[in-house]
C-alpha cells in the first residue's frame, strides 16, 4: 500500500475555508433553485390565466349570417323583427368595446413577476459582489492567495 493513501477516514482533513467555500456555494445553489422554482410555479399559472381570458364566448352574439338570413326571411313590409336584429347586435358590439377599454387581470400579475425578477437580479448581484470581496479579503493573505493560484 502506498504511503499517499488514506486508509482510515479520520485522517481525511479538509481545511474550514473549503467547507465554507462549499458551503456558500450549497446555500447559493439552493436559493437560486427555489426562487426559479417559484417563478416557474407563477409562470405557469399566468399561462393557465391566459388560457382562460382567450377562450371567448360568443354564444350570444349575432352573426352577419343570422341577420342576412333573417332580413331574406322577412317581407319587405315587416321590419320591426330586422330592427330587433339590429339593435342585438348593436349591444353585443356595445358589450365587446365595454370589455375592451378594461384592462386585463393578468396584467398585474405580470408586472409583479417582472418586479420579483428584477429583485432576484440585484440579489445576486449582491451575491457575486460579496463573493468576489471574499475573494479580494482571502487573497490579502499568502496562504490563501497561493491557495487560489493552485485551486481555480
Amino acid at each position: 500500500m502506498s504511503d499517499d493513501v488514506v486508509d482510515q477516514l479520520k485522517k481525511v482533513q479538509v481545511s474550514k475555508l473549503t467547507l465554507g467555500l462549499v458551503g456558500s456555494i450549497i446555500a447559493v445553489s439552493a436559493v437560486v433553485t427555489w426562487n426559479a422554482a417559484q417563478v416557474a410555479s407563477r409562470i405557469d399559472q399566468l399561462e393557465h390565466s391566459v388560457a382562460a381570458i382567450e377562450v371567448i364566448d360568443t354564444s350570444n352574439l349575432v352573426t352577419s349570417a343570422q341577420l342576412l338570413a333573417a332580413i331574406q326571411a322577412i317581407p319587405e313590409a315587416d321590419l320591426s323583427d330586422l330592427s330587433d336584429d339590429l339593435e342585438d347586435l348593436q349591444d353585443s358590439v356595445a358589450s365587446l368595446l365595454v370589455d375592451a377599454d378594461r384592462e386585463p387581470e393578468w396584467v398585474e400579475e405580470i408586472e409583479e413577476i417582472q418586479q420579483r425578477l428584477e429583485e432576484m437580479g440585484w440579489e445576486l448581484g449582491d451575491l457575486w459582489w460579496r463573493t468576489d470581496m471574499n475573494e479580494q479579503a482571502c487573497r490579502s493573505k499568502t496562504w490563501c492567495d497561493d491557495w487560489y493560484d493552485e485551486n481555480w
